[in-house]
């Protein structure tokens, strides 16, 4: 089997869109690690126990540190 492309991706954002490409990942074993934040501790919550990543937090910074590919999926007008 082929190693995945990436070891780490971070994404910023888990709603429909940043889910859905946190389960592409998942399956086509594309990282090693998912890193997952957003600002909603219940959101976050929720994305752990559909286990759609590897790590969680609510500061973006932290999932970004050393990822190989960031995704950002926030609504537009996001700060």
């Amino acid at each position: 089997m082929a190693s995945p492309m990436f070891e780490k991706i971070a994404l910023v954002g888990i709603g429909l869109i940043g889910s859905s490409l946190a389960r592409v990942i998942r399956r086509e074993d594309l990282a090693r690690h998912i890193a997952i934040a957003t600002r909603s501790a219940s959101t976050l919550k929720r994305a752990e126990e559909l286990g759609l990543g590897d790590s969680y937090t609510t500061e973006a910074k932290e999932a970004v540190r050393d990822a190989d590919l960031i995704i950002v999926s926030v609504p537009v007008g996001s700060s």
